[in-house]
């Protein structure tokens, strides 16, 4: 979604950037994204109100659309069907992805939103 704004209208969490189950992101993005839509408002006035808005998109756009690719990607890894790719997949995570995965994990859950 390009834009989650129109006029004074604004959407936030899944209404503009619904989450698949397996990221498990879904309820503290929206959170996140509250948090940002009321920092913008709080320091804005009736004027300027499209302005932000739109810094609300800017802000949040670019994390959003990292964890959704992260979490398509996740959902592909974990939908395998084949017993020869499920089996490599699952050694493959126990050995190797592992460590990565749960810095990934903390990396997101550190940054500031």
């Amino acid at each position: 979604m390009d834009r989650w704004h129109t006029g004074r209208f604004v959407l936030i969490g899944d209404a503009c950037h619904a989450f698949l189950p397996t990221g498990a992101f879904g309820s503290s993005m929206a959170l996140e994204s509250a948090c940002v839509l009321a920092d913008e408002l709080s320091s804005t006035d009736l004027q300027r109100i499209q302005n932000a808005l739109q810094q609300y998109f800017e802000r949040r756009k670019p994390r959003v659309d990292r964890l959704q690719t992260g979490s398509r990607k996740m959902l592909k890894m974990m939908l395998v069907s084949n017993p020869i790719l499920t089996w490599a997949r699952n050694k493959l995570v126990n050995v190797a992805l592992f460590k990565p995965v749960v810095k990934e994990i903390k990396k997101v859950h550190e940054e500031p939103f």
